[in-house]
């Protein structure tokens, strides 16, 4: 089973989701805005056609990258007066040509094939020949140009010749890649299908691919040059097809064998698909198993599988792969065969494995049971691999259908359709693709062409596009889509601006935290592609819940109940110490000082901070004081979720996270920096007691890092600890005094899975005529005359009416309500109640005063429940909300300060943590607590000395005017004279504080050099104005000018951490498999790079691996 091989399927939002063999999550490709329709794969090259019906091209799971060398040869003829020179014969090869002399290789008009790719280093010199070095230069020499060339220059050498080399690397991996369309305008003739295959052709060389494509006028379109060191290919030929004959998906197989399936439901098969002529040469009809119509088909190496519109799956008989292009049987097949199970789309894999969607729950199947023997399989078995939650939808079970085999014959199709052969010059049209060869775009000498067999229906059509500038130059060029973060889409044309192949054009995106919640569920899939996908029959990937798994003898063996035994009677033996006296009595302590409390407008008010702590009790409290001792408010210590410092120049400041409180954030400042920390340290260490938070986490905690640079860690164990019961868990909302008149509403934090029960009890008013209980989902921003937040999903409405004498369960989907159910009214007014709602798998149970009253199937899925409102003239005694895993809510997560002084943190599941300080050096966590500010909390054990360099930076500006040239004189408009990179704050670099006495300067205030845009002598930046682009040369229109300044200053502290070798890193990754750990990494230079041997054990093994690539990433200061 391949590590790289990898399923892919899209939902019903066209978005698209990858499962890996090795894995059991679908992964979602990054959305950027456009979803996608067909999928065509071979291992790492993945097709498709997006919702604007082009094609797209996504390139990944390489371990080396696409790399491609470049080369040109400098030529020169010896001259009687002049010596060697580039003034050549008449009939000589180009100055800069290729190998043959046939084709001019100037350097200068040299481009990459398109923006996907990117040049490493410049031209430089080959000094090797045949393994034997040469001289400085280069050069090598022969009597003529066809002679041999040598190193060494003789009586009779005429000529002589160096080759000039130049590596380009294919660098728009993991990305979507918009292939260029056939016209300037993509609308006149967009795609409606695309496939690729071809990567096991008999004979070929390794690497070939093919792609075929079918557009919106039936046309079939195959693209030459497609291979895996040329992803994108070179450009699209068109290939006629039979009269009458409309095309609507098309599929090709690892051997290249190509069908094509056509909107009357019939197929037609190309023949002649060989190494040497891979585009075919004729067509061959097959008809549809009798009284249907296909509507998919899906080519394999030895199979040929097909849906028909009745949903019926269809198998082909007699496909042979290696013989495809020399025998029309092999290619055709000799009969349709029915399998059973109702489909509506099927795609095979790598090694004919068979994967399909389900036609009533649109789920996934694999053909189990598919050898190399049986290549039919023995049966469908259900891909249940889990999936982000918010992704999915429930869907019902897969209904299956069995019927007779059938067997249906084969005509060729007519073999005397006029050939054509048009040569149609559409150098106007835009159509050449955005990976056009070189020697298409620069003028050729004339040579032969090879011609194609007498009897091929391939229409050649010259596709070559006219050298044409940029947008800027010329507005009415076109490139593709870039809404997929494609960087590619215009052609490499010699005379095109140099910044349509800048390096740092590529798109970027902010870093961002995300949180997916995954789970096992259904979704509603559309399409599915095997063509990546190898699966190794014996040991099948964990996709599967239906397998028969082997029995454990050990889980009832006897030395086992042994043991459990001996481990509970260890709790029988009960000591009572109730009789015992406390030995020594203890009282608490309190502590004072006087502060400044700051408001939400960034003023502050002169406070007195208390601080109350009684040890034995577990128990304190925060008390503010008016300066004339009259109580602000007191805070229950138990109640703070979070501890950090907040701290501005100057300005010593905590920061208090109470989310139970009205005023949720409290921040306080400090006459001194010492106070401040002292402040730190114990109310770190008392929070720490109250949430029994000691040590090192658990392996499953989550980590976070502030702007202040603390770090922060989130332990859900204690929480588990505490809400157990039974292995259940409940969490009690408190409800007393809440007015459920107007309406109660509180977060479910779990969800209402399956296993998950609501139990309230209370008392109705003696007057009330209706109230409802509404499980329902998010809350939905619309807006309409104003912005409003409206629920439009609702699992579960129940609705008790007294005006109607009914109860009535209902939901609410998109807005629109369903169809009601009514049950007879159990309550009265006045009386206490007790409602009990637990939900099953299949629906929703509702118990009233502990009796079973109805059931209610779910029409939605309970997984999309957030919220319970409750709302009517009663009142509520209890509301208990249980569910199968912890209830932890954001705001009862207890982030814990750990010490240390980060950029960036990422863990992983084994408990492998590792930080990135600003200056770019590596950090691991040791298991310790503590250091810094937090001296003593925990110990000194895995306590280590830390750093880390900052740069300040201010930006001298200046305008120009008449008499004086460029001063600090601006108009009244303009931005501060020295302010940050925006303008919009005064930063002087007198004024410029460090943020704390652990900090200090390291450097004096300099010029940078390096400011992005370029400078020129003295530092300047120049614009016509402020807020326009800046350059580094000034021209007459630039009335502005800028340049930065910036100084170093590092952090002297502790924590627990320690340095994990010495590359310095942008950028890092870790992930967990087992009890190895994936560790990927940025350094400085952009290179990828990932560290092998880390474990839970050693986290800080040193061995890096180079990965031969080039990573755009964001910098980080200087």
């Amino acid at each position: 089973m391949s590590s790289n091989s990898l399923l892919f399927a899209i939902n019903n939002e066209g978005k698209v989701y990858a499962l890996s063999t090795s894995g059991s999550c679908w992964r979602e490709f990054m959305y950027l805005g456009l979803e996608f329709k067909t999928l065509s794969a071979v291992p790492h090259f993945l097709w498709a056609v997006g919702g604007d019906r082009q094609i797209y091209l996504h390139v990944h799971g390489l371990e080396i990258p696409i790399r491609v060398k470049e080369e040109s040869y400098e030529n020169e003829r010896w001259l009687p007066l002049e010596g060697f020179s580039g003034r050549l014969l008449p009939t000589d090869r180009y100055h800069f040509s290729s190998q043959d002399g046939t084709k001019d290789r100037s350097i200068d008009y040299i481009r990459l094939p398109s923006m996907a790719w990117q040049w490493e280093g410049d031209w430089q010199l080959e000094l090797t020949l045949d393994g034997q070095p040469l001289d400085h230069d280069g050069w090598t020499y022969a009597v003529d140009f066809p002679a041999q060339f040598g190193s060494v220059k003789q009586w009779k050498s005429c000529v002589r010749r160096r080759k000039w080399i130049r590596y380009r690397k294919f660098s728009a991996m993991n990305s979507w890649c918009a292939i260029a369309p056939l016209h300037k305008d993509p609308t006149q003739e967009p795609f409606i299908d695309v496939s690729i295959g071809g990567n096991q052709i008999p004979y070929a060389s390794a690497g070939t691919l093919a792609v075929w494509a079918i557009t919106a006028q039936g046309r079939v379109m195959y693209r030459v040059g497609v291979s895996t060191i040329s992803p994108e290919g070179l450009k699209w030929i068109n290939v006629s097809i039979p009269p009458n004959c409309d095309i609507k998906q098309i599929s090709v197989g690892p051997t290249g064998l190509v069908w094509a399936l056509l909107w009357s439901g019939r197929a037609i098969v190309r023949k002649g698909v060989t190494k040497d002529c891979p585009s075919g040469e004729a067509w061959l009809e097959v008809k549809s198993p009798p009284d249907t119509k296909l509507i998919t088909v899906s080519v394999g190496y030895n199979t040929v599988w097909a849906v028909s519109s009745d949903t019926r799956v269809w198998f082909r008989k007699g496909i042979e792969g290696t013989l495809v292009g020399n025998s029309e049987t092999a290619a055709m097949g000799t009969g349709w065969l029915e399998i059973n199970g109702n489909m509506i789309h099927i795609s095979v894999g790598i090694n004919d494995q068979v994967f399909a969607i389900g036609e009533s729950n649109k789920s996934i199947y694999w053909r189990y049971g598919i050898t190399p023997s049986e290549l039919t399989g023995k049966r469908w078995r259900t891909i249940q691999a889990n999936m982000q939650l918010s992704r999915t939808s429930s869907s019902t079970s897969i209904i299956s259908s069995s019927s007779n085999p059938k067997h249906h014959s084969l005509s060729l199709l007519n073999e005397n359709v006029p050939e054509l052969k048009t040569n149609i010059n559409l150098r106007n049209s835009w159509e050449e693709s955005h990976s056009a060869p070189i020697e298409n775009t620069l003028p050729l000498k004339p040579s032969k062409e090879i011609r194609p067999k007498k009897n091929s229906n391939v229409e050649h059509i010259d596709l070559s596009g006219k050298s044409y500038e940029t947008t800027l130059k010329n507005p009415r060029a076109w490139s593709p889509v870039r809404s997929v973060g494609s960087v590619v889409g215009m052609e490499a044309q010699p005379d095109s601006d140099s910044s349509v192949f800048d390096l740092d054009s590529g798109m970027y995106f902010d870093e961002e935290v995300s949180q997916t919640a995954w789970g096992t569920c259904d979704a509603t899939w559309t399409f599915i592609e095997a063509g990546a996908c190898s699966i190794d029959t014996v040991q099948a990937p964990h996709w599967f819940t239906d397998s028969k798994n082997a029995y454990n003898t050990d889980i009832t063996a006897k030395w086992r109940f042994q043991i459990l035994d001996s481990l509970k009677s260890r709790n029988i033996l009960d000591v009572d110490h109730s009789n015992y006296g406390l030995a020594i009595e203890m009282k608490g302590w309190t502590r004072s000082c006087e502060a400044r409390l700051m408001c939400e407008n960034n003023s502050s008010e002169d406070s007195i901070v208390s601080l109350y702590w009684h040890a034995s009790e577990n128990t304190g409290t925060l008390s503010v004081f008016q300066p004339d001792g009259t109580i602000k408010f007191i805070l229950n210590l138990g109640e703070i979720t979070s501890i950090i410092t907040s701290s501005e120049p100057g300005c010593p400041r905590i920061t208090l996270t109470i989310p139970n409180q009205n005023q949720k954030i409290i921040k306080i400042q400090f006459a001194s920096e010492m106070e401040q920390e002292e402040w730190l340290n114990v109310l770190v260490d008392i929070s720490s007691q109250i949430n029994a938070l000691s040590g090192k986490p658990s392996n499953h905690s989550a980590w976070v890092v502030t702007n202040s640079g603390d770090v922060l860690n989130w332990d859900p164990k204690p929480a588990e600890h505490n809400t157990d019961r039974n292995g259940s868990y409940t969490k009690e909302f408190q409800v007393f005094g809440k007015d459920i008149i107007r309406g109660f509403t509180t977060t479910l934090h779990n969800n209402f899975p399956p296993g998950t029960i609501l139990n309230m009890t209370g008392c109705l008013f003696d007057e009330i005529n209706r109230f409802h209980i509404n499980l329902q989902g998010p809350e939905i921003k619309k807006q309409r005359h104003n912005i409003e937040t409206e629920v439009t999903e609702l699992p579960l409405h129940f609705n008790v009416r007294f005006d109607e004498s009914t109860v009535v369960c209902n939901t609410k989907k998109s807005g629109f309500w369903g169809v009601e159910e009514r049950h007879v009214m159990p309550l009265k007014p006045g009386q206490e109640f007790s409602i009990k709602i637990t939900c099953e798998s299949n629906g929703f149970i509702i118990n009233v005063n502990e009796i079973h009253f109805c059931s209610f199937k779910h029409r939605i899925s309970p997984e999309s429940i957030t919220s319970l409102l409750i709302m009517g003239p009663l009142k509520l005694y209890t509301l208990e909300y249980s569910s199968a895993s912890a209830i932890i809510g954001p705001d009862e997560m207890i982030w814990r300060m750990m010490g240390g002084y980060l950029r960036k943190v990422e863990c992983c599941k084994n408990g492998v943590i590792w930080g990135i300080s600003h200056d770019h050096r590596v950090w691991v966590y040791t298991g310790g607590w503590g250091g810094g500010v937090l001296k003593g909390i925990g110990g000194n054990e895995g306590i280590h000395a830390m750093t880390d360099t900052q740069t300040y930076c201010v930006y001298e500006n200046q305008r120009w005017n008449p008499l004086s040239g460029y001063t600090s004189t601006g108009l009244p408009t303009d931005r501060f004279m020295w302010s940050d990179v925006t303008g919009k704050h005064k930063r002087t670099r007198e004024h410029t504080k460090l943020l704390s006495r652990h900090w200090h300067w390291i450097s004096e205030w300099m010029i940078d050099y390096n400011t992005p845009g370029g400078v020129d002598g003295e530092g300047w930046q120049y614009a016509t104005d402020f807020p326009a682009p800046y350059h580094g040369k000034k021209v007459f229109t630039d009335c502005v000018r800028r340049r930065r300044w910036y100084r170093k200053a590092q952090i002297v502290t502790e924590g627990p951490w320690i340095r994990a070798g010495s590359t310095a890193l942008l950028d890092v990754s870790l992930w967990a498999h087992e009890k190895e750990v994936s560790l990927w990494a940025v350094t400085l230079a952009g290179d990828a790079i990932y560290r092998t041997g880390v474990t839970a054990a050693t986290p800080t093994i040193v061995i890096y691996h180079l990965n031969m690539c080039r990573v755009k990433s964001k910098k980080y200061g200087r």
